[in-house]
């Protein structure tokens, strides 16, 4: 692994940043408080080609690397993690059209998707069974030859309030197979919960989503029947790097402001960054922030080489499971660098905390990732 940014990166890190403090820092408490994500904030955010950074060029991507991916969502996230996650949830059904879809389908959805026309979703969990495969409720009914009706519930489903494609979870009722399905949101039989109120990432909404046979057809299937689990092993993969690249940069907003604080906090006339108590919390949060931030980088950097989808799924696993302990722990660190002000609105370390909370429950559980990377480190 190389520590010095190629051209490419620098230029992206430096354009996440003016994207972050010139469009995002301005409006973040609208962004937080309002029923969908600023639709001027988005179409900038496409412009700027943080939507296709890892996509193939022959689809309007800019083929990046996850790397450099990953180097983006964090810096966004420094400022407002719900932006990163927003980042985050609407290249996952993309990145699941470009690994397992036809021609037809990457045409259909992926070169509008890179250019900002939609926001997707990805829809496996539910109410009861979490995402377990093999207990999956959601039915795909034949109804004729090549057609089906879905019915169903999804659950904490992101973007699921914006127009555009859901890749979607289903056990074929025939058969018992998990396979994967792409509607476009808001057909017949498509129907959604209130937003679901969350402890942080308030500007990113989850729904509930009911599917009342909703009808598709083979052009719609995703891979092949029965893929579904090797869809969403493969796709959330990457997921899973995202998601770690948005609460590490979290964890890096909470110390840039616990060092501002600290500087310029005074104690009889003298900055409280004089005492040695501060100084030792600062040094343990400044240490935990970069070897997370090391840690993500070698997982992105073995997400653009590996090609072992498995290997791939460890490696990503290994860091979600890390950040997921790691973010909450660093930011409380921070917060109480601020004291009581750690707590109040006005310092935005409190949101930070908030956010953070989420970590260990999405992309999957914190110790399930863990299993997951211990087990294959121990197999290989």
């Amino acid at each position: 692994m190389q520590f010095k940014l190629t051209e490419d990166q620098q230029m992206i890190r430096d354009l996440a940043r003016d994207y972050a403090q010139n469009y995002i820092a301005p409006r973040v408490e609208e962004i937080e408080t309002a029923e969908k994500f600023p639709q001027d904030l988005f179409q900038v955010m496409a412009e700027m080609g943080f939507i296709a950074m890892n996509f193939p060029e022959a689809y309007g991507g800019m083929e990046l690397g996850y790397l450099t991916t990953s180097m983006a969502i964090e810096e966004v996230s420094k400022v407002c993690p719900s932006v990163g996650a927003i980042m985050a949830v609407t290249m996952l059904p993309l990145e699941a059209i470009n690994l397992y879809g036809t021609e037809e389908q990457k045409q259909k959805f992926l070169v509008p998707g890179l250019q900002g026309e939609f926001k997707g979703s990805f829809a496996f969990t539910e109410a009861d069974t979490g995402s377990d495969p093999k207990m999956l409720k959601t039915v795909a009914e034949k109804t004729g030859e090549g057609t089906y009706k879905i019915t169903g519930v999804k659950r904490f489903i992101s973007n699921a309030a914006y127009e555009g494609p859901i890749v979607l979870f289903a056990k074929e009722k025939e058969n018992g197979q998990c396979t994967a399905f792409i509607i476009n949101k808001f057909c017949k039989g498509y129907s959604l919960s209130t937003p679901w109120e969350k402890v942080g990432l308030h500007g990113s909404h989850v729904y509930d989503v009911f599917l009342d046979e909703v009808e598709v057809t083979e052009a719609d299937i995703l891979g092949e029947h029965g893929q579904g689990f090797d869809i969403l092993i493969g796709t959330t993969a990457y997921g899973k790097l995202a998601f770690s690249s948005v609460f590490t940069g979290a964890m890096g907003g909470a110390y840039d402001l616990a060092v501002k604080y600290a500087k310029e906090k005074l104690h009889r006339d003298k900055p409280i960054a004089k005492f040695p108590t501060i100084q030792v919390a600062i040094a343990q949060i400044a240490g935990n922030v970069m070897s997370t931030r090391m840690l993500l980088y070698k997982c992105a950097e073995d997400a653009d080489e590996i090609k072992d989808i498995r290997g791939v799924q460890a490696s990503t696993a290994l860091v979600k499971g890390h950040v997921a302990k790691m973010a909450p722990e660093t930011i409380m660190m921070a917060l109480n660098v601020l004291g009581s002000y750690g707590v109040t609105e006005e310092y935005k370390v409190e949101r930070l905390m908030r956010d953070s909370m989420i970590a260990p429950n999405v992309e999957g559980a914190g110790d399930v990732q863990r299993i997951i990377a211990g087990n294959y480190i121990l197999r290989n």
